[in-house]
């Protein structure tokens, strides 16, 4: 018998146990619906049994949203709208699916989603969500002995609620965060603010060491470009990528047919994609897009974000073996499920198709994975362009006008839609008089439109043409623009924004109604899109009306003589003798006595000077 020395046996012992742990690990490994290969889901697999809601947890449910209301202006409202808007489009990427009737709570951490780093979201979101319960009270104790069945979190987690001792305000802890507000959103969902997040204390998520909320205007803000419509578009998933991707190594490489889709996918949350997992990915050509395409002016589906990236999921198919074109030949037929939920049908024959789009060309990648080319793109169909036109009518793009001016199409397009308005004959007028279009060339503005009506209270409506081409004219309709497009979402209270004649308009917002006010002017429609050049907002009140209320109360009136007339010092002539030309205020300098000063813009604003000075919207990008 062969003698093997006690330390050559010891260390055979150790290296056996190390391979068996690497095999258990290695077993536990999982792909994720898109493709996350990276981390072993053992939290998901390895739940803990006694939590009450221990399968629900596995099952990756999301909270059904019918009933949330959209019109609420509270900021635990606006709290809950983010949570979700920032939060939830990243666990769908991994698979989470919304089943109604399934009781659920949101805990609303006091952080913005956006503040986190990409590799902590989904754990940060499954953090806040319990599914399976509605805390409807706080009495997780029973006679001083926590409750037998506890409930936990998405990550397992067991949900605990405290009484703070000594607490005259009946003040409650929710795993150590104090519990702020509780709300009802519908019948099977409630969301509990907490003062804080839940969590590795030891392992932040964010860089910035969790910036609160509250604490945004802290730093200068860049202004929202027109193309950015929700911040969840910039999120991405979790899923590894080597550096020479296959997919996209094979794309570069394609000379023709495949660019748009290439161009799409490395703009996507998608790029990542699961190289180290066997999957068949159908690549529409470029002809398929471009039927989608207007010719010259109109609405590109793809042009939203959100759906484009719902469409790539769709054409990634997560399999044990990839298709070849052979097995498809071969068969009658066969049913997919794709990377975003629906189901594909393929036929062999009489030619090989997928949902009766023709496959053209196959491929198979350097990893095993399986390409096809297709003559369509899947899931795009007219009804559901113009279902998404609705939507996104800030998306289309516009005919290019030469008239009324050509450098400034924002302008010309917003004056074509107000001069076909009954409500908008004085703001015409005074477009086509003052002289505006050097100050709003291109396009990316938000216009303020004050409706016939705010001129007619005001006598505005009598102004001649040459007071509103006057130099104060032109300032103060100058005053009923910002740069930058801006959404509803953008007007929140206590907002500022400067305006492109200098001036500044603070937004206000009342609590629990649809009030929203820009100066002392009240929003009568929100959000009427020009195309994808810009936003107007109709109100019913003109801003810095101070500017040019002079020329309505003393029109009429005459000025005494400048030469010194009565030598006394006397008091105006009421009387204006027929020869004598009535000098209008604007032309009056601030050394001859005038009411204004041509220069004066100090003095032009002392009515409505707002503080701070505005800080435009915020681009909420998650860190590199």
């Amino acid at each position: 018998m062969l003698q093997v020395p006690a330390a050559t046996l010891l260390l055979l012992i150790a290296l056996l146990q190390l391979a068996a742990t690497d095999a258990v690990a290695a077993a536990t490994t999982t792909t994720t619906g898109n493709g996350d290969t990276t981390t072993t889901s053992i939290l998901e697999r390895q739940i803990d049994s006694s939590l009450k809601n221990a399968k629900l947890i596995e099952s990756k449910l999301l909270p059904d949203l019918v009933g949330l209301q959209r019109n609420q202006e509270d900021d635990k409202w606006q709290h809950i709208y983010r949570f979700i808007d920032d939060g939830f489009p990243v666990l769908e990427l991994y698979g989470y699916k919304t089943k109604p009737d399934v009781p659920y709570t949101l805990i609303i951490p006091k952080i913005d989603v956006r503040s986190i780093e990409k590799p902590r979201l989904k754990e940060f979101m499954l953090e806040h969500l319990v599914p399976g319960k509605i805390f409807d009270s706080y009495n997780t104790v029973s006679n001083g002995k926590e409750e037998e069945e506890s409930n936990g979190n998405g990550n397992g987690h067991k949900i605990v609620f405290r009484k703070l001792e000594k607490s005259h305000n009946n003040v409650w802890l929710l795993n150590g965060q104090q519990i702020l507000y509780k709300l009802r959103i519908n019948e099977h969902l409630m969301a509990i603010g907490i003062d804080g997040y839940l969590g590795d204390r030891k392992s932040p998520y964010s860089k910035r060491n969790i910036q609160e909320t509250n604490n945004r205007y802290n730093d200068p803000q860049p202004l929202e470009q027109p193309n950015i419509t929700n911040a969840h578009a910039k999120v991405e998933p979790i899923i590894k990528e080597s550096k020479a991707s296959p997919l996209m190594s094979f794309l570069a490489n394609m000379k023709t047919g495949t660019k748009v889709f290439q161009h799409f996918l490395s703009k996507s949350n998608l790029t990542r994609i699961m190289d180290d997992n066997a999957y068949t990915v159908l690549i529409p050509s470029d002809n398929a897009f471009q039927r989608w395409h207007p010719i010259d002016w109109g609405f590109y589906p793809f042009s939203v974000p959100e759906f484009t990236e719902s469409v790539l999921r769709n054409h990634f198919l997560p399999m044990q073996r990839p298709l070849r074109i052979s097995d498809v030949k071969n068969m009658d037929q066969m049913i997919v499920h794709t990377m975003g939920g629906e189901d594909v049908v393929f036929h062999g024959q009489p030619t090989p198709t997928v949902n009766n789009v023709s496959i053209m060309s196959d491929y198979t990648l350097s990893n095993g994975n399986q390409v096809f080319i297709i003559s369509e793109v899947l899931f795009v169909s007219e009804a559901v362009v113009s279902k998404l036109h609705q939507m996104h009518k800030d998306k289309e793009t516009p005919p290019l006008l030469a008239f009324p001016w050509f450098g400034a199409q924002f302008l010309s397009h917003s004056f074509l839609a107000l001069e076909r308005d009954s409500r908008f004959t004085q703001i015409t007028r005074y477009l086509n008089n003052a002289e505006i279009a050097p100050h709003i060339s291109g396009a990316n503005y938000t216009f303020f439109v004050p409706e016939d009506k705010a001129f007619e209270k005001l006598g505005f409506d009598r102004l001649s043409d040459d007071v509103m081409a006057s130099q104060r004219g032109i300032k103060m309709l100058l005053n009923h623009f910002v740069r930058g497009r801006l959404y509803n979402r953008d007007l929140r209270d206590n907002e500022v924004f400067e305006t492109i004649g200098g001036g500044h308009v603070k937004i206000t917002r009342n609590p629990g109604s649809n009030y929203t006010s820009v100066n002392n002017a009240q929003i009568t429609e929100s959000e009427v899109f020009v195309y994808n050049l810009g936003t107007m907002y109709y109100i019913d009140d003109i801003l810095y009306s101070h500017m040019l209320r002079d020329h309505i109360t003393k029109s009429t009136k005459t000025r005494s003589d400048r030469n010194g007339g009565d030598s006394g010092g006397g008091s105006r002539s009421t009387v204006r003798p027929s020869d004598v030309e009535i000098v209008p205020n604007e032309f009056e300098s601030e050394h001859n006595g005038g009411d204004y000063a041509i220069h004066g813009d100090d003095d032009d604003f002392e009515d409505e000077i707002i503080t701070p000075k505005a800080l435009p919207v915020q681009i909420y990008e998650l860190p590199k």
